[in-house]
This record gives C-alpha cells, structure tokens and sequence, in this order.
C-alpha cells in the first residue's frame, strides 16, 4: 500500500473516531457547539465552544483529498464563519510536497509543540496476550457506562467534566462498530480502552490507567487485548496515537511502529 493511501486510512479512521464522541447526544454537541463538516472528502472536525485544539482542525488534506488552493479555500471559508483559526492537521512524511508548498505560500506554519504520534500495527500475527497479576479485561455496555466513564475520566481530568458525560453518552449509545473494555485489578475498575471497527483499520483509542495502577502493564495489556479481539474479526491493520511518550513505549513494546507525526499547520494571523 502506497504511503499516501495508508495515511489516508489512518486519517479517515482518526476522524471517525473524533466524531463518534459527540454523535450519539444531540445535547452534548449542542452545548459544545459541534460544527464539525465534511469538505471535499476532508473532515473539519469544529466545536465553537469548545477551546481545545484536537477537536478543532482538519483531517485529510493532502491525503484522502487531493490538496489544491480552492480546496484549502472552502476550508477556511469554514472554520471563519464558526470563529476559529483554519488549522490543517499534516501527516508529515505522507504527503506530497506540492501540499506543503500550497499551505507555505497560504501563510501556514507548523505550530510548535508536540504533535501527534500515529502508530500502526500491520505484523503478520497479532502481539501475544500480556499477562498481568489480577487483572481482567471485560467488554462492557451500557449498564456499566457511568464506571468506564469515571475511570477514563480520572486519566483525562484535564478534559474537563464533559467528557466524563461524553464517553458515558457513547456507551450508553450502543454505536454501531465502537466497543468499550474496562480492565480490573482484583474486580477493581483501573484501566479502559476502545475499539472501533472501521475497515479496513481497526481503530484503538480512549487507552487510560488510573494513576494508582500504573507501572504494572496494564496498558500493553489493553492494547494486545484489543488488537487480538480485532484480529479475530478479519482485522490486520489498526490505528492508535498518543503525544504521551510512555504510551508510545508499550506500543513499540508491543510490535507497533510510528508511522508519521501528524503536525497541525496554522495560518498566521
């Protein structure tokens, strides 16, 4: 698969990952302002009133769509008339140089910082189940939505309080393709972890330890859990990213390689 192709997937899979968090409550998305659009095969993931970069750029230029001025200009006509800066989220390495050239000669620029890492597994076998003392690993529904909530929600406070009401509106949902599994040391909830099924990419998200667990290797042990219910459907490539570099460690640990930073470019003002 060419790089350009298997960067698109890996963008498709991000967006809908993105977009399944506000899908399922039409309140939830009222209060955060979701004006997330799709533009020439381009996700403009948007939220007015939501301050948080992550869930305001976008995914797929220069990738899924073939980046070109008028393009990048119905895409800024956009993200103006929702008040927010156009921010293009590049997956470096993976497009064509005449992309970087067109967002260049716009007045775009890399913002400095971190960006995102964006992992892929796509070995011939999945990686072997990891053993941790105590622990085990359920798929949960909605009955159990408001105890994953609270235990992913202890990972993110940064988040704020919403997205404690956001992942427990997405179990509770029953959405189509997204399992949630809730990992327990001795029957206590300690770590969680997503599965989206979105062929041909299995996506892996919303990974989270509570503080008092961690150094244990519960997240590898999520992760190799997730991947191998997903191999077992037909699964053979998966999406993950993380700007944290302990969790970048336990996917190489587990046989993941980075594939690209996903880099957001912004238009100086």
């Amino acid at each position: 698969m060419r790089k350009r192709e298997l960067a698109a997937h890996m963008q498709r899979t991000e967006a809908a990952e993105v977009c399944s968090y506000l899908a399922p409550s039409p309140r939830l998305a009222r209060a955060a302002g979701d004006a997330t659009r799709r533009i020439g095969g381009v996700t403009c993931l948007a939220a007015r009133r939501v301050d948080e970069p992550f869930l305001n750029r976008a995914l797929g230029f220069g990738t899924i769509a073939d980046a070109s001025a008028p393009l990048l200009e119905r895409i800024e006509r956009h993200y103006a008339s929702i008040g927010k800066p156009p921010r293009i989220a590049i997956a470096t390495g993976h497009v064509p140089t005449a992309t970087l050239r067109l967002l260049e000669r716009r007045g775009y620029r890399p913002v400095p910082g971190r960006g995102e890492d964006v992992y892929l597994y796509d070995r011939r076998r999945p990686p072997a189940a990891h053993a941790t003392l105590g622990l085990t690993i359920e798929r949960i529904g909605p009955s159990h939505a408001a105890e994953y909530a609270r235990t992913s929600s202890e990972s993110f406070a940064d988040r704020g309080p919403m997205f404690f009401e956001i992942v427990q509106a997405l179990i509770r949902s029953r959405r189509r393709g997204v399992h949630a599994f809730l990992g327990r040391i001795d029957g206590e909830p300690a770590a969680t972890g997503m599965l989206w099924d979105l062929r041909p990419v299995a996506g892996l998200g919303n990974g989270s330890v509570r503080p008092a667990f961690r150094g244990h290797g519960l997240q590898k042990a999520m992760l190799a859990h997730r991947v191998r219910t997903a191999w077992d459907r037909g699964y053979h490539l998966f999406f993950s990213q993380t700007e944290s570099p302990a969790s970048a460690h336990n996917m190489d640990a587990l046989g993941f390689r980075k594939l690209y930073d996903e880099v957001v470019w912004s238009r100086d003002p």
